[in-house]
C-alpha cells in the first residue's frame, strides 16, 4: 500500500505551515520520561539489549490516552543514567545508541497523534521540549507534507 493510498483511507491532519528538522541537540533525551511499548521492548531484546539495564522498572505504568478504548496505554519507561538523568542510550556525541530500532515515542517526537471519529490528528506533543519547531512559517518553508508522510509510515508500516 502506498502513502497516497494510506492517506485516503487514514486521514491525518496537522497544523498547517509547520517546519521541523531534528538537529540532534538532545533535550528530548534528557528531559523526557520516554515510554516504550511491548513491541519496542521486543526490538530491544532482539538487538541484545537487556531489559534490566534499559527500563526503569519491569512493572508497566498506565499512560492516559484518548486513542484507545480502555482510556490508557500500558507502557514502560526507559532508564535514565544516574546523576545526569538522561536516556541511558544517549551517547556522549549526542547520538542515540539504538537509533535504528528506537522506541516509537522517540520516532514520533516532537509530534503526537490523536485518534478521533474523524480520523487522526498529528499535533505538536503537549510536553515538547524541542526548540526546533517553527509554526506558521511561510508555505514555501513548510515541510508539513513530509512530516505527515513520515507519521503515516511510522504508524502504519511499523
Amino acid at each position: 500500500m502506498s502513502i497516497a493510498e494510506v492517506s485516503k483511507s487514514c486521514e491525518i491532519t496537522i497544523l498547517k505551515h509547520v517546519h521541523f528538522e531534528c538537529l540532534g541537540c538532545a533535550p528530548c533525551c534528557r528531559l523526557n520520561n520516554i515510554p516504550v511499548t511491548e513491541k519496542d521492548i521486543q526490538l530491544l531484546l532482539d538487538n541484545g539489549i537487556e531489559l534490566d539495564q534499559s527500563l526503569e522498572s519491569l512493572s508497566p505504568v498506565l499512560i492516559p490516552s484518548s486513542n484507545v478504548e480502555k482510556g490508557f496505554i500500558k507502557a514502560y519507561i526507559l532508564r535514565k543514567k544516574p546523576f545526569v538523568k538522561e536516556c541511558v542510550f544517549l551517547e556522549e556525541n549526542l547520538k542515540c545508541k539504538i537509533h535504528s530500532y528506537k522506541p516509537i515515542a522517540c520516532q514520533l517526537y516532537p509530534f503526537a497523534v490523536r485518534k478521533s471519529d474523524e480520523g487522526f490528528t498529528a499535533i505538536i506533543h503537549p510536553d515538547t521540549v524541542c526548540a526546533h519547531i517553527d509554526i506558521d512559517v511561510l508555505e514555501k518553508d513548510s515541510n508539513t507534507i513530509e512530516i505527515v508522510k513520515d507519521l503515516i509510515s511510522l504508524l502504519l508500516f511499523e
